[in-house]
């Protein structure tokens, strides 16, 4: 069997995993029972009284209500802000807590498919925080999972990526997610924009104000009052527009008795469907495309995390002016690097233009070379490394690299940090 293609989807207060069908071309979920049923793993490890044995999910659970094992919960939320555990004296880094929880997580599928290989690796995360994209990056590289097969992507992308694997009729026109977990409301808006080629397809996220306690959804007037909530966002949310689908997900939609209003509504002449392992199954689909000479989405996919924008400069390639592209639209900002030499000819500043996805208005933006020696014209060789901050921060750097024994170089560097969208 070749390696496991998996997406894993990491939140503070459970994960999920999905493993990507080879054979029937479909994303699976992946629980902690034998018949797959246990999906919903919640995000706690357990360290057992007395010696070294963890446990994740609801083994950690068991552990901990009888005593026998220390629990810590807010795994995501610890590595953003590099905190600590202690337990029975010893003081456990984040990092070092979240290791320990995704090396069991992995052991799932592995145990299951028998197999020790994970060809590719795709996490989702609600937001895109750096401090936990690294931290993820080098956990997966101590778990024997090597960088250039692991991705880290929004659940923003996931679902996006999980809909257009859909049949296409489902999101023809808009489609849209409601995402209810302990932590909030989250609503997701899928869109085509038309009369472009390569297609565009965005979708745009927000964490809604009315969002409410799962707690209240245990009594009959708090569901009511729940249903009632919802039934005001939906109305708000989906007036005028053509949905062609609705997806529900998160704990609080675990079961919709509770929601009869909610439910009338959106099933209003629309495909309403319900689960829990949407955003890990959208990430087990991109780990399947990485693996692909071309990929089988052949859109312009914008959504958190990817850039906006198509940035390139002129340049003269064999002879040929042409412009080269440094970043493209609907790339992975985290993944977005360039490396680039070139030569100047009687140019006295480096040159970009930026064009949005959406839109052709074009702008430029400049590097002035004045901290660098003067030189002849094709005197001057430069090396630059383009790399991004965030979807909109562009860093630049260049560095002169002179021009042979003639010319050597001065050591000089020049960095600038460009918004895109300002």
């Amino acid at each position: 069997m070749q390696g496991l293609l998996l997406g894993i989807d990491l939140c503070d207060d459970c994960s999920q995993i999905s493993f990507f069908n080879t054979k029937n071309l479909e994303a699976e979920s992946v629980g902690m029972s034998e018949d797959d049923s246990q999906c919903l793993i919640p995000t706690v490890l357990c360290k057992r009284k007395g010696n070294e044995s963890w446990y994740i999910g609801e083994d950690a659970y068991r552990y901990a209500l009888m005593g026998e094992g220390i629990m810590v919960d807010k795994l995501i939320s610890l590595a953003a802000k590099g905190g600590t555990s202690t337990m029975e004296g010893t003081k456990y880094e984040a990092e070092q807590l979240l290791e320990l929880f995704i090396g069991r997580l992995l052991m799932i599928p592995l145990t299951k498919y028998k197999t020790a290989e994970i060809e590719e690796l795709v996490f989702t995360i609600q937001t895109l925080d750096p401090v936990v994209m690294d931290t993820l990056i080098r956990i997966a590289d101590r778990l024997g999972v090597k960088r250039d097969r692991v991705h880290i992507i929004s659940h923003t992308e996931s679902f996006l990526y999980y809909v257009i694997s859909q049949q296409k009729e489902l999101w023809r026109n808009q489609s849209c997610l409601f995402d209810l977990t302990e932590t909030g409301l989250h609503y997701y808006e899928l869109r085509v924009i038309r009369g472009r080629s390569p297609q565009i397809v965005e979708v745009a996220h927000q964490e809604l104000e009315e969002a409410f306690s799962l707690e209240i959804l245990e009594t009959k007037s708090g569901g009511k009052l729940a249903d009632t909530i919802l039934c005001s966002c939906a109305e708000r949310l989906l007036n005028k527009k053509l949905m062609s689908s609705v997806f529900l997900t998160g704990r609080g939609f675990e079961t919709n008795d509770w929601a009869s209003g909610f439910l009338k509504f959106v099933c209003n002449k629309r495909r309403v469907f319900a689960g829990q392992n949407l955003f890990a199954k959208g990430a087990a689909y991109i780990a399947f495309d990485n693996t692909l000479e071309s990929t089988s989405y052949p859109y312009i996919c914008i959504c958190e995390g990817r850039i906006r924008y198509t940035v390139s400069m002129e340049a003269v390639c064999a002879g040929r002016n042409r412009q080269l592209i440094v970043a493209g639209a609907g790339t992975n900002w985290y993944e977005a690097k360039a490396d680039i030499e070139f030569i100047l000819d009687n140019k006295d500043s480096v040159d970009f233009t930026v064009t949005p996805a959406d839109n052709p208005r074009q702008t430029k933006l400049s590097v002035p070379l004045k901290e660098f020696p003067v030189r002849p014209a094709k005197a001057t060789r430069i090396e630059m490394i383009v790399a991004f901050i965030k979807e909109d921060c562009m860093m630049v750097r260049l560095i002169d690299k002179g021009f042979g024994d003639l010319f050597p170089s001065s050591g000089q560097e020049i960095k600038r940090y460009f918004y895109l969208s300002n």
